[in-house]
């Protein structure tokens, strides 16, 4: 089994009611509804999601040279994913989460971000607010 993740990155200066006066309620070059749009798949999945608050997420990985890094990053919300091979966690900082829509029936999960703050990717699924990210990490 597995779940299609979509992730929009709205753009607080979309104008609904330009778009529904000169654009039929769509998209327009000068006023758009999402900055940006990611989406994936993860395939070994099965129908039980968790969703965990109020618990760090761990941003562990190796800068180069064998240096690795470990860092706590605090007010997340993470959709746990169960598979055969283990979990995997899709991680949101609680201040750029907008809303979030689960459909359990077609297996899909969409996030909504808002763009108060700038949000970083530093890997796959994992989305994480500027104020919150290790400063020796970024570039």
């Amino acid at each position: 089994m597995s779940y299609s993740i979509q992730v929009f990155l709205k753009n607080n200066s979309f104008s609904e009611e330009y778009a529904q006066e000169k654009h039929e309620g769509k998209d327009s070059p000068e006023n758009i509804r999402y900055e940006w749009e990611d989406e994936f798949r993860l395939t070994d999945s099965s129908d039980v999601l968790e969703i965990v608050r109020d618990q760090p997420f761990i941003l562990a990985g190796e800068i180069g040279d064998g240096k690795t890094f470990h860092y706590e990053i605090q007010d997340v919300i993470q959709f746990i994913f169960h598979g055969e091979n283990g979990a995997t966690a899709i991680v949101f900082s609680e201040k750029c989460l907008d809303e979030y829509i689960i459909d359990h029936d077609h297996q899909k999960l969409k996030v909504y971000l808002n763009d108060d703050e700038v949000v970083e990717n530093p890997v796959p699924g994992v989305y994480i607010v500027l104020s919150a990210f290790p400063k020796e990490l970024r570039n």
